[in-house]
């Protein structure tokens, strides 16, 4: 988490800075595992003690993409794009957690292909790419 704020119904907000070149799609980002588990940790209780003690509820999460510029109707170039995600409806945080917990007890390393593949450094020696069958194989 780079900041957490307070929204107008006293709900914690998180915003993570990104200065990367690329950006999650607006359905990437509705289910995006960095913002979603910051909204977890919020929801069992790692602000509490800023928050006076108190545990705030989630009020949802935002990447603020430094590196690019803001839609027009949103300021243009002046504002970095800004992608908004909720606050958490449903368990599936929770589930993705578990099964990353299970990965890592089993040793389950398996890489998966995706979006971020393209620009991945490690494409060349990847084994779930072509050009990395064959370090691997």
């Amino acid at each position: 988490m780079d900041r957490v704020e307070t929204d107008e119904h006293g709900r914690a907000y998180v915003v993570d800075f990104k200065t990367g070149k690329s950006a999650p799609t607006k359905d990437e980002v509705a289910h995006h595992p960095q913002l979603a588990v910051y909204q977890l940790a919020v929801r069992e209780g790692a602000l509490d003690e800023v928050f006076g003690g108190e545990r705030p509820e989630p009020g949802g999460a935002e990447l603020v993409q430094l590196r690019q510029a803001a839609p027009k109707k949103e300021g243009g170039d002046a504002l970095p794009k800004v992608q908004a995600q909720e606050p958490l409806t449903g368990e599936w945080v929770g589930e993705l957690l578990a099964n990353a917990a299970g990965r890592v007890l089993d040793e389950r390393f398996t890489p998966s292909t995706g979006q971020h593949c393209t620009t991945c450094a490690f494409r060349a020696s990847c084994s779930a790419q072509p050009e990395g069958r064959q370090v691997v194989d």
